[in-house]
């Protein structure tokens, strides 16, 4: 070949490669892929002062949009979980223009399906569902939340224990892991001695702080576990400027957007505007993740006043409300599991309902204990909940030395409430039979259904709670502390098997013969204590 053509050809070949940008990078659906974009500019603030968008093309002419951020010295990163298998192109646009290491790069990504067993990877991101009752996989399948609280857990532990916790957690049938960005009751640094921010203002974050942070998050995910993160309003202190915070909601969800999160602008915080504010930023920022509010407790109210504020807004998928502790009021606990649940079930147009956070186990001597934990769950769940987070390490006064336990990782192993021995306590093993037995149900056809009960105590302790499906094939009624309950089995179209399920050992036991639906029906439970009375079609 002559030396012209040979220089031609490979002129040619040179020209197709340049044409056609960077080779495609290999990805599975639903888990998080990235990548690294290189700065050409300089700038005093890159966290605040470029910003970086993306917008992914997929089959069928899905797009995807979202941001990048800012990761360290001259480095961006963006981040995408695909959701369908095939060649996706994305597009960068970086609001200077003139920076040619960040806008209008672009590249493909040969996605792949999944063949593993992780649930997350499996279905893909939580939305809601169909008739807007309850949370699903991305692909319809329920999604059962059953959260843990660790608000502190991701600055203070170290990543050994980090691995302990969520292998835990995962093994007794936890799905959610509720945290804090970097609150300053936590302290000022992480367990690597890292900052958050390098000013109190939130102006700039410190991307070795956040790295870190994020490992966590992705590992959670990798166990099967979805996250909850609380306090895009205020990831620090209480509370920065409003262009701070939403600066931050922007920058960690565009952190996060390729792994299995949802978000919540407040933590524990009276209604807010400018909670609103940041959730419309974090919705800005994802059109794919979930988006909730975790408001405080408005102590002995007839309805969740903060929870409503909230309820309306475009923003909001998932109405959240805290039942709280209520300083270790078990009437108020009770009464704001189930009332405040109804409230926000009955509420048009739907949400799916999730109690956040009920009254701790703290071990205590006249409250805060395994059964508080427990009952409130059950509570929560049979009168309208989707989902119930369990939490363990309050101490009220008076009762114990104790100083949070898991959401405040307390790391003295002389201490009680020592994280590690906290894992342990008998009401976690109580939340995985709490998810078992739903999990063995089709928990998502359950309605409530209070009104069936006959002889419904005064006490609001020991007020009974029951749930059907509306085929009437199925219903769940939980006693926390009754000799009995009385059904109107009227109001079911056949005759039900009945069992007692016991919810401290898992045992169930059965009531022999069929229970027809006719006229009330008394069930006595078969010993003391709290017990679960589930009806099936008998067959």
């Amino acid at each position: 070949m002559k030396p012209a053509i040979i220089a031609s050809s490979a002129l040619l070949l040179f020209t197709t490669l340049l044409a056609s940008g960077p080779a495609p990078t290999p990805a599975q659906t639903w888990q998080r892929w990235e990548h690294a974009l290189t700065s050409v500019g300089h700038y005093d603030n890159p966290y605040a002062g470029v910003t970086l968008r993306v917008t992914y093309t997929g089959p069928g002419g899905r797009t995807l949009r979202a941001y990048g951020f800012w990761d360290g010295g001259n480095t961006f990163r963006i981040r995408c979980a695909f959701p369908l298998p095939g060649s996706w192109q994305w597009e960068t646009e970086c609001s200077d223009t003139s920076n040619t290491g960040l806008h209008r790069q672009r590249g493909t990504v040969d996605v792949s399906p999944y063949r593993g067993d992780n649930p997350l990877y499996r279905h893909g991101f939580l939305k809601v569902s169909d008739n807007r009752r309850y949370l699903t996989d991305g692909d319809g399948t329920p999604f059962l939340w059953l959260g843990d609280t660790a608000w502190a857990a991701p600055q203070r532990a170290s990543d050994p224990e980090w691995e302990a916790y969520i292998r835990d957690r995962a093994a007794k049938h936890f799905t959610v892991i509720q945290v804090a960005p970097a609150s300053e009751w936590a302290g000022k640094t992480d367990r690597q001695g890292q900052i958050p921010f390098t000013d109190l203002a939130c102006k700039q974050w410190s991307p070795a702080y956040w790295q870190s942070f994020e490992q966590k998050i992705q590992r959670a995910n990798e166990q099967g576990l979805a996250v909850l993160l609380v306090g895009l309003m205020e990831p620090v202190r209480r509370y920065p400027e409003t262009a701070q915070a939403c600066l931050f909601a922007r920058n960690i969800v565009a952190r996060l957007f390729g792994n299995f999160v949802v978000f919540s602008p407040s933590f524990d915080s009276e209604y807010r505007p400018l909670a609103d504010e940041v959730g419309r930023a974090t919705r800005d920022a994802t059109a794919v993740h979930l988006i909730t509010q975790h408001p405080g407790t408005p102590w002995n109210q007839p309805t969740p006043t903060i929870s409503d504020r909230y309820y309306d807004q475009p923003y909001l998928d998932i109405a959240g409300v805290q039942s709280g502790h209520n300083g270790g009021n078990r009437t108020w606990c009770a009464h704001h599991a189930i009332e405040w649940t109804l409230h926000l079930y009955r509420h048009e147009p739907h949400k799916p309902v999730v109690n956040l956070e009920a009254m701790y186990d703290a071990q205590g001597e006249h409250g805060w204990q395994a059964v508080d934990a427990r009952s409130l769950g059950w509570r929560s769940w049979l009168s309208g909940a989707g989902g119930y987070t369990y939490g363990v390490g309050d101490v009220p006064p008076k009762v114990s030395q104790g100083s949070g336990a898991i959401w405040k990782w307390v790391t003295d192993p002389t201490k009680y409430d020592y994280w590690e021995k906290a894992l342990q306590w008998e009401s976690a093993f109580q939340m995985k039979h709490l998810h078992d037995f739903l999990a063995a149900l089709d928990w998502w056809r359950l309605e409530p259904a209070h009104d069936l009960i006959r002889n419904q105590p005064d006490e609001v302790t020991r007020r009974m709670v029951l749930a059907r499906s509306i085929a009437g094939d199925l219903a769940v009624a939980y006693l926390p502390d009754d000799e009995a309950i009385e059904i109107d089995m009227s109001a079911f179209p056949a005759a039900l098997a009945a069992r007692w399920f016991d919810p401290v050992s898992a045992r169930y036991t059965s009531i022999a013969g069929r229970i027809g639906n006719q006229g009330t029906h008394r069930f006595v439970v078969p010993g003391k204590g709290d017990w679960v009375l589930l009806l099936q079609r008998h067959e």
